[in-house]
C-alpha cells in the first residue's frame, strides 16, 4: 500500500473569484450551470515535459459486507475473518496509482458482526481493504449511523490505528476542524477530498460526533472556501446520492452536482445506487478559457452479496491529476472506468472475488464458472459496457 501523506496546512489569503457560466454539458446533461476556478485551469501554452507532475486517483465504489461474506471470510478452524482474498485481483491495478480510494459502507463497530439492515463488520474487512491497496477511505454514507455513537468513534479510531486517513465523519468539532477538508499532498499536488451522505436512514448522531451532511449547502460552500483557502490544486466531492437501483441520475443529483461545481469543485464521484451509472462532462468557461469537468454519477459496488441483475459489480474511476510547475495550472486528464464484478464461489475461500471484467473474460483458467455465473458475468459486462459507451 501506498502511504499518502495528509496536509492541514494554515489558510492563506487566498480567494479566488467565482464566475458562473451557462453549463454546456457533453452527452446527456442538459441545463445545469458551472463555474471555473482559476486554481484548476487549462492554459493553451507549449509546456516541456519536465515541467509536468502527474498524480493517478483511482475511486471505487460501495465495500459493502452482508451477513453471508462474513460467515463465508471466517476461518472454521481459527475462527478469525480474512477478507484478503477477496481484492487479490485489484491489487496490480491499484499499485499503478497515487491515491486509491473506496467508500467503507458498513462500521466497525465489534462483535457481533451484523449485515444489512444495519452494518458492522470485523477490522480485517478494512484491513484487507488497505492491504490490497486503497489508501484513503470514505466514511459519509447511509450506514455510517447503523452501530450509534460506538460505531461511528471506533470506525474513525480503528482507522487511524490502522494509518487510513479518512473524510467524511469525525468525533468532535476539534477533530474535524483538523481534517476537513481532507488535504492530500501527492508529488506536490495539493488535493481537496469532500464526502458528504444525504442521510444516515433516520439514525440520529449525537454531538460532538458528526457526519457530513449533503443536504448542508452552507456548510459546504463553507468547506470549499476552506479549501481554496489551503490553496488546494484540486477539488474532488464525493457525495453519496442518488436513488437506489436507479441506472440514471435524478433530477437532486443534478442539482447537487450543478451546485458543487459551481461553487468550485472539479470532480464528482458518486456512490450509495448500488448499480453503475454513466459518466458525463460539464463544460466550463471563463473568457476563452474552458475545461471540461467530470461527474460519475455512481460508481456502484464494490463488493457485496447483492445479486439482482446490475447489483453484483461496480467499476473502478480513474484519472491522472496534471500540474505544470512554471503556470501552475492544474488539469483532469485520462478519465477512464474499470467495470469489475463480484463473483461468489460457494466452493473457494473466502467466497468473494472482485474481478476485472476485462481480464477475466480473456483469463478462463482461474476460475471455472458455472453455466449460470458465466451467463451472469457477460450480462454484468455487456449491461455496463453499454451504460457507458464501450461496448465491443
Amino acid at each position: 500500500m501506498k502511504v499518502i501523506r495528509q496536509t492541514a496546512p494554515s489558510a492563506q489569503n487566498y480567494r479566488p473569484s467565482c464566475n458562473l457560466f451557462t453549463g454546456i454539458v457533453i452527452h446527456l446533461l442538459l441545463g445545469l450551470s458551472s463555474c471555473h476556478s482559476p486554481r484548476a485551469q487549462t492554459v493553451d501554452i507549449p509546456v516541456r515535459e519536465d515541467s509536468l507532475t502527474v498524480v493517478r486517483v483511482i475511486v471505487a465504489g460501495d465495500a459493502m459486507a452482508h451477513g453471508p461474506q462474513i460467515t463465508r471470510a471466517k476461518n472454521p478452524q481459527t475462527g478469525e475473518y480474512d477478507f484478503s482474498g477477496c481484492f487479490r485481483y485489484l491489487e496490480d491495478i491499484l499499485a499503478e496509482g497515487d491515491l486509491t480510494i473506496v467508500n467503507l459502507e458498513t462500521t466497525l463497530a465489534g462483535a457481533p458482526y451484523t449485515g444489512y439492515p444495519q452494518f458492522c463488520a470485523p477490522d480485517s474487512f478494512a484491513l484487507a481493504l488497505r492491504d490490497a491497496g486503497f489508501n484513503f477511505f470514505l466514511l459519509a454514507n447511509n450506514h455510517s449511523a447503523d452501530k450509534g455513537a460506538k460505531g461511528v468513534r471506533r470506525t474513525v479510531e480503528k482507522l487511524r490505528e490502522m494509518k487510513v486517513p479518512t473524510a467524511g465523519t469525525y468525533l468532535d468539532g476539534e477533530d474535524r476542524m483538523a481534517r476537513y477538508p481532507a488535504m492530500v499532498e501527492i508529488n506536490g499536488i495539493k488535493i481537496a477530498l469532500l464526502n458528504y451522505t444525504y442521510g444516515t436512514n433516520g439514525l440520529s448522531v449525537a454531538p460532538p460526533l458528526s457526519v457530513n451532511n449533503l443536504n448542508d449547502t452552507a456548510q459546504i460552500g463553507a468547506d470549499i472556501e476552506t479549501a481554496r483557502a489551503k490553496c488546494a490544486d484540486i477539488i474532488v466531492a464525493f457525495p453519496h446520492w442518488g436513488t437506489e437501483y436507479k441506472r440514471y441520475p435524478d433530477k437532486r443529483q443534478k442539482e447537487q452536482a450543478a451546485f458543487l461545481f459551481r461553487r468550485g469543485v472539479d470532480v464528482i464521484i458518486g456512490s450509495h445506487p448500488h448499480v453503475v451509472q454513466p459518466v458525463e462532462y460539464f463544460a466550463c468557461h471563463d473568457g476563452d478559457t474552458a475545461k471540461v469537468k467530470p461527474v460519475c454519477w455512481s460508481l456502484g459496488n464494490l463488493i457485496s452479496n447483492q445479486r439482482k441483475e446490475h447489483t453484483d459489480g461496480g467499476m473502478l474511476a480513474s484519472f491522472r491529476i496534471v500540474k505544470n510547475k512554471n503556470s501552475q495550472s492544474t488539469s483532469v486528464e485520462n478519465f477512464e472506468t474499470i467495470p469489475c464484478w463480484v463473483y461468489r464461489d460457494r466452493d473457494t475461500y473466502p467466497g468473494y472475488f472482485v474481478l476485472p471484467v476485462d481480464r477475466f473474460q480473456e483469463d478462463t483458467a482461474t476460475f471455472t464458472f458455472s453455466a449460470e455465473d458465466k451467463a451472469t458475468f457477460e450480462r454484468f459486462a455487456r449491461n455496463t459496457k453499454e451504460l457507458l459507451g464501450k461496448t465491443r
